[in-house]
């Protein structure tokens, strides 16, 4: 049975006997949610009795306790709005996991990390105490069904992260033993707070990861406290927050309690390049590729691009909508960033012919991109009307950089591609007269006139809403507090400043390094916990809505220059990519640039 299973202070109380009447009503609209005064737990079933877990002591909450409670919620809304203000993350206490990616051993086997980062956190309605209970463990919601015939499965009330992912936080689980009930927090200072000033609190680790932020694929998740029995309630439904408000006045709403995680979230990742295991740097300045296996290749550095080929590979799938799967032709899902991209037919006569060329005037003209993206949304391409112009980082997300042969793109999934510019829906922002393209060719990325006549490819899925970076301390010799930047989309974490250069506390002192691509290997291996990018890394950081330079130089001061990549140009070997910070090219050469060692070692 559940550790502990969440259960009134009292024979079920008016505010109980209200949720089990309007909980069916929610669920009828589909809009049932956290509806508990708990959350999750994965712990193995417990000696403890079910009449027992259903018997907690009786009696109103002390008004001192009451009072610590209420400061607590202070604390946590005090520190969401300083992160959203500041944009720095607050050092992390390491408490053990909870997290459903576990099993224990009596339940599932020894313990084991899951491979899937967004789960489900299962409700169940205790029919003995009208209370709900809620785990993000499979083995203990399988072994509560099976063994408690009195716990009803209600389903998944909502979704976490059962892994630590780069921009989310660990939500704190406490077990109220003078209530029976679990607390949950998501806040550094509440969780500090409770565990120094309420001893019957006991601390039992980190639950799972959500977010301190909204942005896109996140869920903000209510929080209600019930003074008077001394537990909290959480709903991630609007329309139950507002109901509650509206007739349960002993609830009283403490605002936000942190973020969960949306039907629409996907894990942060970047698509690798493509750059395969057989193609890295052996070293001893051959440029000639080879088998990153090989003595030479891991001794000059074992973290080259081909090293990392497993990391996110590209990887796609046919879109299926009811009885229907849609052709390459018609559509594609992207499995590591989770957009759908439109399918391009082979006939010339087609309209949605890969051979067609429009410019990107946004004047709605016959021939110009406005239109045709109009017109396929009229049409509701594999069902949907929702198609855009991808943005330069999406449409990087497709590049093959692994072949040598061929366009630069994976062509059973995308056929009818053209080797040459694709449009993005990126334009200048001082040369509003030229838009940013993809040549699927060479890799490259540069401006073109937008009143060029160029390829097009429409892409579907929310695009990035919401504070994107966050300010966090990752050790580096010599650098202050505050050191690096966590891109919440992509996952990744940066250092603020360019090899040869500190960071004090404020900005970046010294001067820039230049390195030979070789060198610059060599020196990356040295940095422990550090490695350099690859070409789609690297260019994440580029901010198309800036220029001289393309880049936040709030998050990153002073970088102007080359940025060399690890991504070998493989139509001359001697070349690599690299990131013009300046403006947002990318392109390949050899000789010297400056190197960042930014993406910490995940």
């Amino acid at each position: 049975m559940p550790s502990h299973l969440d259960t009134p202070m009292s024979p079920p109380s008016p505010a109980a006997r209200g949720r089990s009447r309007f909980t069916p009503w929610l669920c009828a609209l589909s809009l049932c949610a956290l509806v508990a005064c708990g959350g999750g737990s994965d712990a193995a079933p417990e000696t403890r009795s079910a009449d027992a877990a259903s018997t907690p002591p009786s009696g109103s909450t002390p008004a001192a306790t009451v009072a610590r409670q209420q400061e607590g919620a202070r604390l946590n809304t005090a520190e969401l709005e300083q992160i959203a203000r500041t944009g720095v993350l607050p050092p992390v206490f390491e408490g053990p996991s909870l997290s459903g990616a576990e099993t224990k051993a009596g339940i599932g086997g020894p313990a084991a990390k899951s491979a899937a980062s967004r789960v489900p956190v299962y409700r169940f309605f205790n029919t003995r105490t009208s209370a709900h209970f809620f785990t993000t463990s499979e083995a203990e919601r399988a072994n509560t069904q099976a063994t408690l015939p009195f716990m009803s499965f209600e389903g998944p009330a909502f979704h976490a992260s059962s892994t630590a992912v780069p921009g989310l936080s660990p939500v704190h689980r406490f077990y109220n033993t003078a209530t029976g009930v679990h607390f949950y927090t998501i806040s550094e200072a509440e969780r500090a707070h409770v565990a120094a000033t309420l001893p019957q609190f006991s601390y039992e680790g980190v639950a799972y990861h959500a977010s301190t932020l909204p942005g896109t694929g996140y869920t903000p998740l209510y929080r209600f406290f019930y003074a008077s029995k001394g537990f909290h309630f959480y709903s991630n439904s609007a329309a139950e927050r507002d109901n509650i408000i509206a007739t349960l006045p002993q609830y009283s709403y403490e605002g936000v309690g942190y973020h969960v995680l949306g039907s629409d979230w996907q894990t942060p990742a970047v698509p690798h390049t493509g750059i395969t295991g057989a193609q890295c740097y052996p070293g001893g300045g051959n440029l000639t590729l080879g088998t990153c296996s090989s003595a030479g290749a891991t001794n000059l550095n074992p973290q080259q691009d081909g090293h990392r080929a497993a990391v996110n590979p590209m990887s796609y799938s046919s879109v299926t909508s009811g009885a229907t799967t849609y052709p390459f032709t018609s559509c594609v899902r992207d499995n590591v960033t989770g957009l759908m991209w439109e399918g391009k037919e082979g006939s010339s006569l087609a309209y949605r012919s890969g051979e067609k060329q429009y410019t990107n005037l946004s004047n709605n003209t016959t021939n110009d991109a406005s239109t045709y993206v109009v017109t396929i949304n009229a049409f509701r391409v594999c069902g949907f009307n929702d198609w855009r112009l991808p943005t330069v980082e999406e449409l990087q997300g497709l590049v093959d950089y692994g072949r040598d042969t061929g366009f630069r793109i994976t062509t059973t999934a995308f056929p009818n591609t053209q080797g040459s510019y694709y449009w993005t829906a990126n334009v200048n922002p001082n040369l509003t007269g030229e838009a940013w393209v993809v040549n699927f060719y060479n890799g490259a990325i540069f401006r073109r006139a937008r009143t060029e006549a160029n390829y097009l490819r429409l892409v579907r899925g929310a695009p990035w809403t919401g504070q994107r970076h966050l300010l966090t301390t990752r050790s580096y010799p010599g650098d202050s507090a505050n050191n690096a930047v966590t891109d919440r989309k992509t996952g990744l974490t940066w250092r603020r400043c360019q090899q040869g250069r500190f960071w004090n506390g404020s900005t970046c002192t010294g001067t820039a390094s230049s390195f030979s691509f070789e060198a610059a290997m060599v020196h990356a291996k040295a940095q422990t916990g550090w490695r350099m990018p690859n070409v789609k890394e690297l260019n994440s950081l580029t901010d198309y809505g800036r220029y001289l330079p393309a880049l936040d130089t709030t998050l990153f001061p002073g970088d102007n220059g080359l940025n060399t990549s690890s991504t070998p140009w493989l139509d001359n070997t001697a070349y690599t990519f690299y990131v013009q910070s300046i403006d947002g090219y990318v392109s390949f050469a050899g000789g010297t640039s400056t190197l960042r060692l930014v993406s910490i070692h995940p």
